[in-house]
Parts: structure tokens; C-alpha cells; sequence
């Protein structure tokens, strides 16, 4: 249903576009991406410097005439750091299309990184790291990230201290020699969605981004994550009304394994995130009210990448010990009874009708095609996965429960004010 809207085609130089006509009244979204981020520079906070230094002037504007150009075109632009990718996405109207895609380019190929603005957004990031070291959630998920995997593995974390040590360490000079060197674009994808043709879409790419950069970047290999032991830890922080706490373990798994679709469908119902319909919400929130909020979430998985899954939760500090009793006895009694085929039924649709309001926008559809081809798929997995999930029977939901969700192994990490700290 939606990957028949969308045109593909592979660029003379070996990029890819994909253009989809959308209904959407006059807009047209853009969402694209090179190689590059965290996995080129090796830290986050370097990666992202560097994405958000590409709008703050190039070799012909500066940033007061990139601001100045965007306003008069009524368009927005940003550049972001991923994984593995350097990211961009827009939105302008059709008819300044062409002038948009040509800036992108400009900012991809010829950023100056201007020392005073990089002064600035340093500061900025610095009094970023300050609250993050006050952040109960990121504190908590940092250590847990550092349990489960290693240092060369894209789903490690830099502890605050690190990140400043990173931050600091960032300079103009270095970052025009790392930009030089990475930018290839033959590993450009770019999807349009909106108000526009496929033979126009793909005539502006051609025209504009033809001329970038073409430089071989290559990532250090890792290794998968195994099952290790459980660890645990508690990381104190002053005059905090709530206490995070994460619970979880690496499956060394990608989002290509044959039993993903049910490993996804079963954290759903054990934890539906954003949602009140799973087991954790409604057991140790509504029924026993220990806790503010609890979900079951799946991350870091790639085709070419394996993720991990976890429990998230914020305590009062004086139920926390119940709280997490709570967490670890629902937990066995998934394992134990098992899920039922009216949970597996209903868990299905509730994703499949999740799914299509998540594509109900011409940015979420530019966005949903790019990622596609990013993680190595075809665009059919647009709808065969939520087919998949609808398949699903509560045997093979329970077999992928018990095959990855091994308690004994799950590490711990709470970060807040504690009782007897």
C-alpha cells in the first residue's frame, strides 16, 4: 500500500532517491543522509557539534544569510547526527524546491565550522552536559548502556564526564579536515514526499547534489554483544523527588532475525510504550501504584547493528525497592503463563494502526522511505512488517519472550535520590 507510492532510482554517481506524490496542500518534506556521525568521529558530542555547524555558514553565506534565505522562502532546514549517518530534513513549498535542495548541498560541501559560532554552541552544549549530569533518566540509561555493551560497539555510551572531555577537545581546524575527508556522495539518500512529481524530484537531486564530495568512509568493526552476567548500579544524585531505573540485557539480535517481528510485538505487550494497554502500566501503576510511569522499549537495532531491550521506570524514593519487586514479578509471570492469543490479537492492531497514523504526514513518509533503504531494505518492509506483526500467534510471541528476555541476566541501573543515601 505504501511502497507502491514511492518511485526509487539510483543517481548516475550511485546515490539514491525516492520520490513520493503525498497529499499534502502545497509542502513538500524532504529527509536525507550521508555517511558520517557517531561512528566516524567515535563521540557523540563531536558528531553533533559538527551537524549543527553545517547551517552556521558556508563558503558563500553566512549563517545570518542562511537564516535570512530560509525565512524568505518560508522553509525549515536542520542538520542532525545518527548513528552511523548524517542527517538532514525540510519542508518548503514546491515552487522553492530547487533553491532549497541547493543550499543542503552547499551546506554539505562547503561549511567553513566559523571559530565564533563553534565558541557558542560549546557553551551551549557544556550547559547542556551540566543538566544531563542532573538527568535521572540519562544517567541511569548511560550506566545501563555501559553493562551491556563494549567500547567499540555502536550502542556503548560516554559517561558526562566523558562527553565534556570530548566537547572541549573540538575545534574549528579539526572539524573542516574531518568534513573534507567524509562527505561522499555516492552514499547520499534523499526521499521527497509532497507536492511533487518523481520525474521533478528526481531532475533537482541530480542537478544539485551531483557535484558532492566523493570520499570512502569506513567504520571500525565490532563485534555483537553477548549475554553477560547481571550487573547493577545506583548512581546518586542530590535532592530528587523521583528515582529512574532501567532493567535490561543484550539479545545480540538484529531487526533482520526471523523471530524480531514477535520479539517487537511481545515488549508491546508486556510495556506498550507512550500507551496505557500494557501489562507494566497497568499492574504496577494502576493496579499497585508504585510508580509514575513504566514502559518496555526495544533499541538500537539495525540490520547491521544489534539492540538491546529494557524497562524504564521512575519511583518516589520510598517505593522504589517495591517498585522494582513489582517489575521482576511481572517479568516471571510473563514467562511463566505466557501471553494469550486475544493479548497477541489486539496488541497486533493497536500496532498496525499505530503504524498508519505514523505515516499520515508527508515528514513521517519521507522519513519512513529513507530509513528503509538506510537500514538495507526494500521498501516493500514498509508493509510487510505490519503484516507480519498481524500474523502472529501467541505461540511465537511467547517463544521470542523466552528466547531473549532472560531475567537472570538483566542488568540494573537506577540514578536518583535514595532513601538510605
Amino acid at each position: 500500500m505504501y511502497a507502491k507510492k514511492i518511485k526509487q532510482k539510483k543517481l548516475s554517481w550511485g546515490a539514491i532517491a525516492l520520490v513520493a506524490p503525498f497529499p499534502s496542500h502545497d509542502v513538500v518534506s524532504l529527509a536525507g543522509s550521508v555517511l558520517g556521525g557517531e561512528r566516524y568521529f567515535d563521540k557523540e558530542e563531536i558528531a553533533d557539534i559538527h551537524a549543527e555547524l553545517l547551517m552556521e555558514g558556508t563558503a558563500k553565506r553566512s549563517k545570518k544569510e542562511i537564516q535570512e534565505f530560509l525565512d524568505s522562502i518560508g522553509a525549515s532546514l536542520g542538520f542532525s547526527s545518527g548513528g552511523e549517518r548524517l542527517h538532514f530534513s525540510a519542508k518548503v513549498r514546491p515552487q522553492h524546491l530547487g533553491a532549497l535542495i541547493e543550499l543542503i548541498a552547499e551546506c554539505l560541501s562547503m561549511p567553513t565550522f566559523p571559530e565564533p559560532e563553534l565558541a557558542v554552541l560549546k557553551m551551549r552544549e557544556a550547559a547542556n552536559l551540566e543538566l544531563e549530569a542532573e538527568n535521572t533518566n540519562a544517567q541511569a540509561s548511560i550506566a545501563l548502556a555501559r553493562f551491556l555493551f563494549k567500547h567499540d560497539h555502536p550502542n556503548y555510551a560516554d559517561t558526562t564526564n566523558e562527553s565534556k572531555a570530548a566537547l572541549k577537545s573540538i575545534t574549528g581546524k579539526r572539524l573542516r579536515e574531518e568534513h573534507a575527508k567524509m562527505i561522499d556522495g555516492r552514499s547520499l539518500i534523499i526521499s521527497l514526499a509532497g507536492d511533487i512529481t518523481a520525474a521533478k524530484g528526481f531532475a533537482l537531486v541530480e542537478k544539485h547534489f551531483k557535484t558532492l564530495p566523493k570520499h570512502k568512509v569506513i567504520f571500525k568493526s565490532f563485534a555483537k554483544a553477548a549475554v553477560s552476567p547481571a550487573k547493577s548500579a545506583s548512581v546518586t544524585i542530590v535532592n530528587k523527588a523521583s528515582i529512574d531505573y532501567v532493567l535490561g540485557l543484550a539479545t545480540g539480535a538484529l531487526n533482520t532475525a526471523p523471530d524480531y517481528p514477535a520479539l517487537v510485538l511481545g515488549i508491546q505487550i508486556l510495556g506498550n510504550r507512550g500507551g496505557f494497554t500494557g501489562r507494566l502500566m497497568k499492574t504496577v501503576r494502576e493496579e499497585e501504584g508504585l510508580t509514575y510511569g513504566i514502559y518496555a522499549l526495544l533499541s538500537g537495532f539495525k540490520s547491521n547493528v544489534d539492540g538491546y531491550l529494557y524497562v524504564w521506570a521512575t519511583f518516589a524514593p520510598q517505593l522504589f525497592e517495591k517498585g522494582k519487586a513489582s517489575i521482576k514479578r511481572q517479568l516471571d509471570l510473563l514467562l511463566t503463563h505466557g501471553v494469550s492469543e486475544d493479548e497477541v490479537k489486539k496488541h497486533a492492531m493497536l500496532y498496525d494502526a499505530k503504524s498508519k497514523v505514523q505515516l499520515s504526514n508527508s515528514g513521517a513518509y519521507a522519513r519512513a522511505a529513507h530509513d528503509v533503504i538506510v537500514d538495507g531494505k526494500k521498501l516493500s518492509y514498509l508493509d510487510e512488517f505490519p503484516k507480519k506483526i498481524l500474523k502472529l500467534k501467541a505461540k511465537d510471541v511467547q517463544a521470542a519472550l523466552k528466547k531473549y528476555l532472560l531475567v537472570k541476566n538483566m542488568s540494573e541501573a537506577a540514578a536518583g535520590t535514595f532513601e538510605n543515601s
